[in-house]
């Protein structure tokens, strides 16, 4: 009975520390293979982690069987790092050791101490072993293929950086010259503490959407707790701002200078890497060039799909032009979604503007080139989004222009067409 009430009081302790949360529970079987892999050491994705991280992933599928025993003799080899992951493992490990004696002596009924053990859960605390193991997991069966959401990739971008909220991962892909997308990186990555899409400053939500990373915050400019360096991206954008989204402050950030692990949502609202995995990715951060990308459950490999949706974006795109260049403004401004802005211009506005400009032209002619197209994850109130950003070059009898534009295209559905929500130009990038 000693050891179990030592038991007790540690996970107690826990409890108090980090609140409770609901089992997860699997069968042994379940993990057979991965664990398979873990002990042959074979697979590349395997040589590549740490004595220390395979010991968390082996303790961690040994607390999801059931097996504390067994974790236990794991993490006794690692109990010097001194690492919190490891002692929230044990202290789990304890837990279910007190549970099972208990089990195991015939009581039945201890009242509140039974009561606050039962529901002393550690795995809201363990959110990041959990994280850890999924993402080895899917690493294992691999993501295979390209991201079905970078539709086409224009000699301005960069790369693209895949905030995938469910699967607490970041993708980051660059376009090779053939035109292809080779995967950069996969890491383990923080969000916001809510789940869901950021609404309001201080809802402690991630936002969803496409952005760009448009500072570089470091030196005297960042506080420690964010780590070594730190890169806002541009939201609220014109899609927020025309839904009423407010808030600011959204960062790719490191850890505090004195932490070493956090669990799946810890922020406010950022994006929180490993300070030295940051390190290392930061390197590949191209002000305005790197698009991010945020969402749930990333679809890959389904090149049949990301055709459809290129295609039916291409062909879209090249009717609006076609109806510039016509002169027809009512077929050139049915290519329009009823809840269009331009700046301060609505959709009647634009019209009229339109209509006008177009009375005084004798040709007209448009040209996109150095084009990319991001199908956006999310679901908005007017259907699904595409962001498209190319540079257009114009030409008229009176009038010539050459610059970047960006569109905010709608659909409700595949058997409609694509609209164009909000028409923007970019300066100063």
């Amino acid at each position: 009975m000693k050891h179990l009430y030592s038991c007790f009081y540690i996970c107690l302790f826990a409890l108090l520390t980090l609140g409770s949360a609901t089992a997860v529970s699997a069968t042994e079987n379940q993990f057979e293979w991965v664990v398979d892999e873990l002990k042959a050491a074979t697979n590349i994705t395997v040589k590549r982690l740490s004595r220390q991280e395979r010991i968390i992933l082996l303790a961690t599928i040994s607390l999801k069987s059931n097996k504390p025993d067994s974790a236990l003799r794991l993490l006794l080899r690692a109990r010097e790092s001194k690492d919190p992951l490891i002692a929230l493992l044990e202290a789990e490990a304890y837990r279910q050791q007190a549970l099972e004696a208990m089990r195991e002596s015939g009581v039945n009924n201890m009242g509140k101490q039974q009561r606050m053990l039962q529901s002393a859960d550690l795995n809201g605390g363990l959110g990041e072993a959990e994280a850890r193991l999924n993402a080895f997991i899917s690493n294992l069966q691999r993501v295979k293929g390209e991201p079905v959401n970078v539709l086409l990739a224009g000699k301005s971008m960069a790369n693209v950086f895949m905030f995938d909220k469910a699967r607490n991962r970041l993708f980051v892909f660059r376009p090779t010259q053939s035109g292809a997308l080779q995967k950069v990186t996969d890491e383990y990555v923080v969000t916001g503490t809510t789940e869901g899409d950021k609404r309001r400053r201080g809802d402690g939500k991630t936002p969803h959407g496409v952005y760009r990373f448009v500072e570089k915050l470091q030196g005297k400019k960042l506080h420690s707790r964010y780590g070594p360096v730190a890169f806002p991206i541009d939201y609220p954008n014109e899609l927020d701002a025309l839904h009423k989204k407010n808030g600011s402050g959204i960062w790719l950030h490191g850890y505090p200078l004195n932490v070493d692990r956090r669990p799946p949502q810890d922020t406010r609202g950022c994006f929180s890497l490993d300070n030295e995995r940051l390190s290392s990715i930061a390197r590949h951060v191209r002000l305005h060039r790197s698009w991010v990308i945020v969402g749930n459950n990333f679809v890959f490999g389904r090149d049949d799909l990301k055709q459809q949706i290129l295609a039916s974006v291409q062909r879209d795109i090249e009717a609006w032009r076609q109806d510039w260049v016509s002169l027809d403004s009512k077929a050139y401004l049915s290519h329009y979604h009823q809840k269009f802005r331009s700046g301060k211009r609505g959709l009647t506005a634009w019209k009229r503007h339109k209509t006008k400009l177009n009375e005084r032209k004798s040709f007209v002619e448009v040209e996109f080139t150095d084009m990319t197209l991001i199908h956006d994850p999310n679901r908005w109130p007017e259907g699904e989004v595409v962001v498209a950003e190319f540079i257009q070059s114009y030409r008229s009898n009176n009038y010539q222009d050459h610059g970047r534009k960006r569109l905010y295209l709608v659909r409700s559905d595949a058997s409609h067409a694509w609209q164009i929500l909000i028409e923007e130009a970019i300066l100063n990038e």
